[in-house]
């Protein structure tokens, strides 16, 4: 059976990535957490998302845009 929430270490390793990546990550709303206890858990299926598609579908958040006047129109 596969673990429905993993600890952000887990989900470091997982994707190849530094902690403080997966930080950056659930700040923007790109992977999906919930809190057990003290603990802030990544959801396995948010994780698995990523891996596949590169950029979540994350419902009810709108894109970030890049910062910058580059395609601007104003």
């Amino acid at each position: 059976m596969e673990k429905l929430l993993i600890s952000k270490r887990e989900a470091a390793d997982a994707l190849g990535c530094s902690v403080r990546t997966i930080e950056n990550m659930l700040n923007r709303k790109q992977l999906v957490s919930r809190r057990l206890g003290r603990r802030r858990m990544v959801t396995y299926a948010s994780l698995t998302q990523v891996a596949k598609h590169g950029t979540p579908v994350v419902t009810g958040v709108e894109p970030q845009r890049e910062s910058g006047n580059a395609g601007s129109a104003r």
